[in-house]
């Protein structure tokens, strides 16, 4: 009896010693004290994940999602030698293309190497980017870019059911507690960087559900987007685009407001939208009367404010296979979209 009772002390001991350790690792390597408080925000950090996309695009298999410590995603050595900071939502983001086959990947070697790094957040609108300043970015050490390039637009136009993403926490308290704990522990911290690099977590993505819409490509009688959205959400989307404005200039860099489209329209070098041919002889636009309600308020608070304004929305053709579903884009789609903005980006860069 007395050989056991030793053997249970000593057990004891060692794992009060263990709590012990824990605490104290914890106290010194988490941010519990200091550092900065992420506290509910459901930012992916320190995460490596590998998605099966073989369902969406042609290309390898594998696609590499890799976001720092800082929740950036890109290649830097400071946070204050960052030339471009692009925000925006998922399609800034970019979830499941690889990492190298991103638009602003492609764009920093446009730009003969300049610094772009991604902060978009799947999910997010203007709401969102605007509450991201303080709650998110402005966390980050020493973060002064020199541009703040907002992509924008589709996500605004679909505002319902995403206040989860534009408050970035979980409307779950227990979700909010586990991402409470998880921005805060050194230990949860190591268990997800070893999850991530022992054993990658592959997904077949389901990322728009729909098929894309294809061509033949027609022009036509286009709906009037003066009348395709309530005048109260574009004046309403109009302000926080001045605001998102103001909000990148606090923080001491210039900002670059960049305009959207999606797969179910096309439209020329001219801006002349085109549809879908449908049966009997008519012309399907899809969302393009909607989109260039908002992209043309977003471009009139822009040129009021006097900022970078960049209406790809309503100036870039894209062709078929650059878009994997409604919204998003493929390596060559982001390819597209990188050629485009580098030429007029340029000037503005190195003037």
């Amino acid at each position: 009896m007395t050989g056991r009772t030793s053997v249970g002390r000593i057990v004891a001991v060692n794992l009060g010693i263990l709590l012990a350790g824990l605490v104290v690792a914890e106290l010194a390597f988490g941010s519990w004290l200091f550092g900065p408080s992420w506290g509910t925000m459901n930012i992916p950090r320190d995460v490596r994940r590998v998605f099966d996309v073989s369902n969406l695009y042609g290309g390898p298999r594998d696609a590499v999602y890799s976001r720092d410590r800082w929740g950036l995603r890109g290649t830097y050595k400071d946070p204050g030698a960052i030339d471009i900071l692009t925000i925006g939502g998922s399609t800034t983001d970019q979830r499941f293309i690889g990492d190298g086959q991103t638009w602003q990947d492609y764009l920093s070697r446009d730009l003969g190497g300049t610094i772009v790094v991604n902060a978009g957040i799947d999910g997010q609108s203007t709401m969102g980017h605007l509450r991201a300043f303080d709650r998110w970015l402005s966390q980050i050490p020493g973060l002064r870019p020199r541009f703040v390039l907002a992509y924008i637009g589709v996500n605004d136009a679909h505002l319902q059911g995403q206040q989860q993403w534009d408050d970035m926490a979980s409307p779950s308290v227990w979700r909010r507690v586990e991402r409470y704990i998880a921005n805060h522990s050194a230990l949860a911290q190591v268990v997800a960087t070893i999850q991530g690099t022992l054993k990658a977590r592959n997904a077949h993505v389901v990322h728009g559900g729909a098929d894309v819409a294809r061509g033949p490509w027609v022009a036509g009688q286009a709906p009037d987007p003066g009348r395709a959205v309530d005048s109260a959400l574009l004046d309403a989307y109009q302000q926080r685009v001045a605001a998102l404005i103001a909000r990148i200039r606090a923080m001491g860099a210039q900002a670059i407001i960049v305009t959207q489209s999606r797969s179910d329209y096309r439209v020329t070098g001219t801006g002349e939208p085109l549809g879908r041919l449908m049966v009997p002889d008519t012309v399907n636009f899809g969302f393009w009367a909607a989109q260039t309600a908002f992209n043309r308020r977003a471009m009139a608070a822009c040129r009021q404010a006097a900022a970078v304004c960049l209406d790809l929305g309503g100036g870039l053709t894209f062709e078929d296979g650059d878009f994997y579903d409604w919204v998003h884009t493929t390596p060559a789609g982001n390819r597209r979209i990188a050629a485009w903005l580098a030429p007029r980006l340029d000037p503005i860069l190195r003037p």
